[in-house]
């Protein structure tokens, strides 16, 4: 299962065939497992990996049912995040940093993430598991920060159904889109052009209010620790 699913890098085709052979071989426990790996800091290609489901999905020939495609990918990265919350309350901090080097995270953006998660914790739990990189940390983070169970397993439950069915879904859509896009493509361009155009708009929007939100609370940090600053002088005898 691990030489199948880290050779994403060849491109979209060779992960069709992969994905085909995983799910010939090991069935929908195999798009679960596949999924879970993620957090164990494996580079495993999710969304290229979901919407691949979405488009096999549409071929009969695999004869596969969007509810068990759902519920097998929705319990693999839902399991993945409960472990790697579970992990992070009990290891902390210093496993993250440890562990997290294999995949570049630095300590600082550890805490920026986690400045992020202590002011907007449910935001956070849901708007990440659309951004790589920072979907599969953010699950160590709220271990880290102990965050009540009852709150973190319903949301991340619900946002992993998101995740999972918003990709699953855009792969079937692209196929059938697709094959309507040959047919009549002199007619159809501007429209796909046009639907490309929000979606990269609007993944670059999610993307940069992250980003601003990390700066924010990086920055008032900073301001906050500043022994020179002017508030500070001025109380000084």
């Amino acid at each position: 299962m691990y030489r199948i699913l880290l050779t994403h890098s060849k491109g979209v085709p060779n992960l069709h065939h992969h994905l085909a052979h995983l799910l010939s071989t090991y069935g929908y426990w195999g798009l679960c497992g596949g999924l879970a790996l993620e957090y164990l800091f494996i580079p495993v290609p999710g969304e290229t990996m979901l919407t691949t489901i979405g488009i096999l999905w549409q071929n009969p020939k695999y004869h596969l049912h969007l509810f068990w495609l759902l519920l097998s990918t929705t319990a693999g990265t839902f399991s993945g995040a409960m472990f790697a919350y579970l992990v992070g309350r009990a290891l902390g901090r210093p496993f993250l940093i440890r562990f997290g080097k294999y995949i570049r995270l630095t300590p600082e953006r550890i805490d920026k993430v986690g400045k992020l998660f202590t002011k907007y914790t449910v935001p956070t739990l849901i708007f990440s598991r659309y951004i790589a990189g920072i979907r599969i940390i953010v699950p160590y983070i709220a271990g880290i920060n102990r965050v009540r169970l009852l709150v973190f397993a319903p949301v991340m439950l619900i946002s992993s159904l998101m995740w999972t069915a918003t990709f699953i879904l855009a792969g079937s859509v692209i196929e059938k889109a697709w094959a309507r896009f040959i047919e009549n493509w002199q007619r159809n361009i501007i429209p796909a052009l046009i639907v490309l155009l929000i979606l990269v708009v609007l993944y670059i929007y999610i993307h940069r209010w992250m980003k601003r939100k990390l700066e924010v609370e990086d920055s008032g940090d900073h301001a906050d620790e500043d022994p020179t600053s002017p508030s500070d002088s001025n109380h000084r005898p």
